[in-house]
């Protein structure tokens, strides 16, 4: 907010079809009428619902190139007008439309060199964004001193260290007889849990040394939660203080005597403002902890338990021996893709201009967690806990009421837990809600709904403020009915679940009055986490594959 804020069970595998059956039956060819997938082909992602049971499979590719698309815009826009960035923005959120709209199974004609090679230059891209971004910085803002120097430095390490994570099992695959000395090194080593460690390491120690570079940021979201924080220790009601002594003397601009947010934010985040005196600490173990969250979810299952320890049904084996297929998923699923997986996560803590934002203070690291934990807690059997987590998400920021449909519409959470979970988020807010009704209606919805169009918005309204042209709500609602369509078409699991998250709280930033970098740090945490838990559904199919019996 630079100048104002808008801001388990897993279901049943599916019995495979007579037609996957016979053709993966050994040394059989595909069935007549079919165009066989390439054994190397774009990556899909399993666990997402289509008509006759048979999940609906994801582009793994065209979620990493949304990504991609959406880091390069917000990198470009730092709270001033850019048509570029927006382009870029809009090129991300057309790959996430395409990855829910036109599913691998469309793509049979299409098979080939071309298609089989797109998910490697995705990942390739996401290795120059992560490697280039921390270098091509903005103005340090508020960031002074020896401190400043040491964060630029260390998230620049951080970048180069995540992109060689990336590469390493690319290359690995990319060398003829990849399982020598070097390939193993290239792949196994980059992977492993030591890089992974050693990337959140030099993330945190980037992140407290912007901290302490830039101690009170002019921006008014840190001095509302650092007041705010504050005063919940004296049994103050954020809804009814004000930021500053009075406004003659408050030099952050923005709001001054209005908290935007829902209690939640606060609640989770006072901790760190009593404790270490800045609620940025809070911001930062949160993106860590969200990291760690989506690495766990890309682990799987182990073999034998699934979906809160139901046993599952084995899997189908591959067409000639390749890799196993099960909940839906045909053979195929890219190995390069799973041995990249495991470092992926590092995408939610490193990228382009990551520590700006935490400078800023801006509150998106705490949904990432919230949502991350969810999504961890739901396929680990943790249903109780995800539910928890959920709620707080609710209690936390508005928006994310956007996605309850969605959590509902999936399976492994249902309609019962989404109720749940929206009681308890509603259980977490009545204090303020009833101690002071009128305050919060004012701040906590008001405040948001009158917002003006600002120019210098990351949005397709701010945009065509330029022009003299006002786009109305309607036009906000028909692209968000679509993005709802195409998230509802893709559920089923928990990749259904992020991507469609993540499209339906992209297409409500692009269609914003207000819309800044910060808002979209979500949807981009959410698309990685969709990629994650579609690898660690596969790594889930092929324990049990190994494990059934033969």
């Amino acid at each position: 907010m630079s100048r104002a804020l808008p801001d388990p069970r897993e279901p049943p595998a599916a019995e495979p079809t007579r037609r996957s059956v016979r053709s993966g039956a050994a040394g059989g060819d595909a069935p007549r009428g079919t165009t066989p997938a390439p054994p190397d082909a774009a990556p899909a992602l399993p666990g997402t619902a289509r008509r006759g049971g048979a999940p609906r499979r994801l582009r793994a590719d065209l979620l990493l190139l949304g990504w991609c698309g959406t880091a390069v815009g917000i990198s470009l826009s730092d709270g001033r007008y850019s048509p570029l960035a927006l382009a870029a923005v809009l090129f991300g959120a057309a790959a996430v439309t395409a990855a829910l709209g036109w599913p691998a199974e469309r793509r049979g004609r299409w098979a080939g060199p071309s298609v089989a090679v797109s998910g490697r230059v995705a990942v390739a891209l996401s290795v120059l964004v992560v490697a280039v971004g921390p270098t091509v910085r903005h103005p340090r803002y508020y960031a002074t001193g020896p401190a400043a120097l040491a964060a630029d430095v260390l998230a620049a390490f951080a970048g180069a260290l995540a992109a060689a994570a990336l590469l390493g099992p690319l290359l690995r695959r990319a060398r003829p007889g990849g399982t020598d000395r070097l390939g193993r090194w290239l792949g196994d080593s980059w992977a492993g849990d030591g890089v992974f460690r050693g990337v959140l390491g030099l993330a945190t120690a980037a992140g407290v040394a912007t901290v302490i570079a830039a101690p009170r940021p002019r921006i008014d979201v840190f001095h509302l939660l650092q007041v705010s924080t504050s005063g919940l220790a004296r049994g103050e009601n954020m809804y009814r203080q004000q930021w500053g002594p009075d406004r003659a003397t408050y030099t952050a601009g923005g709001l001054f005597d209005v908290y935007p947010y829902l209690p939640g934010t606060s609640l989770l985040l006072a901790p760190f403002r009593w404790v270490f005196g800045d609620v940025r600490y809070g911001l930062l173990l949160a993106l860590v902890l969200a990291a760690v969250a989506a690495r766990a979810v890309v682990a799987g299952r182990p073999a034998g338990e699934a979906h809160g320890g139901a046993v599952p049904a084995p899997a189908t084996a591959a067409p000639g021996g390749g890799e196993p297929a099960g909940d839906g998923e045909p053979a195929g699923w890219p190995s390069w893709l799973l041995a990249v997986a495991p470092v992926l996560p590092l995408l939610v803590i490193v990228f382009p201009e990551s520590m700006y934002a935490l400078q800023q203070s801006w509150t998106e690291p705490l949904l990432v967690l919230l949502l991350a934990g969810t999504v961890w807690a739901v396929v680990t059997g943790r249903t109780r806990l995800a539910v928890v987590a959920f709620a707080l998400a609710l209690a936390s920021k508005q928006h994310v009421a956007l996605v309850l449909p969605l959590a509902a519409c999936w399976p492994a959470f249902g309609p019962r837990r989404a109720l749940c979970a929206a009681g308890l988020g509603l259980a977490a807010v009545l204090p303020w809600l009833v101690a002071s009704p009128q305050d919060f209606f004012d701040d906590a919805v008001r405040t948001n709904l009158d917002y003006q169009v600002l120019d210098h918005s990351l949005s397709v309204p701010g945009w065509a403020h330029h022009f003299g042209i006002t786009l109305g709500f309607g036009v906000t609602a028909v692209v968000l009915a679509l993005s709802y369509l195409l998230a509802w078409r893709a559920r089923g699991g928990a990749a259904g679940f992020c991507a469609g998250s993540a499209l339906v709280l992209l297409a409500l930033d692009l269609m914003n009055k207000q819309t800044f970098f910060n808002h979209y740090t979500l949807p981009m945490a959410l698309l990685v986490l969709a990629v994650c838990a579609a690898a660690g559904d596969q790594r889930s199919v092929e324990n049990r594959s190994r494990d059934a019996p033969s």
